[in-house]
């Protein structure tokens, strides 16, 4: 198998990038395709133990995009940088995967104009992976691509996540949550209880209206939502997080006391960081384009690409691609209220009424 990765684009590129990239390559032995500029690639990799790792190097010179660029550059301006040249690859079947941390905006609009969607899949989604707050991981869908949507967009991110849980991350019948500012059906605009009433039909373990205080409870596996609320949810919980960690640090190294004390729960703090830590469960997945690209985080070092080459693996053997288009040509197979059968009880995300007006 053949990942490609773009070695030019994020915070840390090109040495975090190419460093995750040979350790992803012998962990989960898979050939990768450095795309970048052939000279600098290889000045990184004289400083690797590089010599078991299956690596090949595509050549481009050309500037590569930046955060502030607009998406659209990928297709003119800068239609021939490592984001833009990974992207023709992957189209023409040249790898199986495509691994990048550059500009979210300029990926997916590259991903949907170069590399397409699944014929029938009305829009493709972000799907961004939490940590476990509470049990499993969790998937936001969508986390930032979409901020303008219909009832049918959420209905049909929440069953591309399902697949995605299913067989990438291994949950069974994982929990469809709708994101509101109440559990009531009747709470939220327009959109949200028409999407309320549509996914009822749908043949997923929906859970119904979810509260921004549920989800870290562990009310749902997957947050459906537009990519406007998505986008702010993901940065408030990955922003909380590094306040707690900020605040650990200072409570427990504030004098010698707390210091001491710190050495008693140390494996339970080690153990909480890890499974809190959102890069060891790699990147958020493009929902709905005909083969997988995954967007790393920014910022992200060598231990995330190593992890995302982990998941981009997995995403390309687990037929997800095929199911997609299974479900997209007949949609009407996974609803539950066909030829006036009854649906199936559901539980609510939370027994108690909501206190909100």
């Amino acid at each position: 198998m053949k990942i490609i990765i773009d070695c030019m684009s994020g915070d840390n590129a090109p040495n975090e990038i190419i460093k995750g990239a040979v350790e992803g390559a012998i962990e989960s032995n898979v050939e990768v395709i450095l795309v970048g500029n052939e000279i600098v690639i290889k000045d990184v990799l004289r400083d690797l133990p590089a010599e078991n790792a299956s690596i090949e190097i595509y050549h481009t010179d050309a500037e590569p995009l930046t955060m502030e660029d607009e998406p659209a550059s990928v297709m003119r301006e800068k239609k021939d940088s490592s984001m833009a040249v990974a992207l023709r690859l992957l189209a023409d079947g040249t790898g199986h995967a495509l691994i990048s941390a550059g500009n979210t905006g300029a990926l997916f609009t590259g991903s949907t104009l170069i590399v397409k969607r699944i014929k029938g899949i009305r829009r493709a989604a972000l799907g961004a992976i939490l940590p476990p707050f509470a049990g499993n991981p969790m998937m936001i869908a969508d986390a930032g691509a979409n901020t303008e949507v219909t009832p049918e967009n959420l209905c049909e991110f929440a069953l591309m996540s399902k697949l995605f849980m299913e067989k990438v991350m291994h949950i069974e019948n994982p929990r469809v949550g709708l994101i509101n500012n109440g559990a009531e059906e009747h709470k939220g605009n327009e959109l949200y209880r028409s999407t309320h009433a549509m996914m009822k039909e749908y043949d997923f373990n929906f859970v119904g209206n979810v509260e921004g205080r549920d989800f870290p409870q562990g009310a749902c596996d997957i947050l459906v939502c537009d990519g406007f609320t998505g986008n702010i949810v993901l940065k408030l919980c990955e922003g909380f997080g590094q306040f707690m960690k900020a605040q650990m640090n200072g409570i427990f190294k504030s004098n010698v006391v707390s210091m001491a004390s710190s050495l008693l729960v140390l494996p339970q703090i080690k153990k909480l960081k890890e499974t809190m830590d959102y890069h060891r469960y790699g990147g958020a997945p493009f929902l709905g384009i005909s083969r997988p690209v995954i967007k790393a985080h920014g910022s992200s070092k060598a231990n995330s690409i190593k992890c995302c080459i982990a998941q981009a693996k997995e995403y390309a053997l687990s037929g997800i691609i095929q199911e997609y288009a299974k479900m997209a040509a007949n949609p009407e197979a996974y609803k539950k209220q066909i030829e006036g059968a009854e649906p199936e009880a559901r539980p609510e995300a939370r027994p108690e009424a909501s206190e909100n007006a």
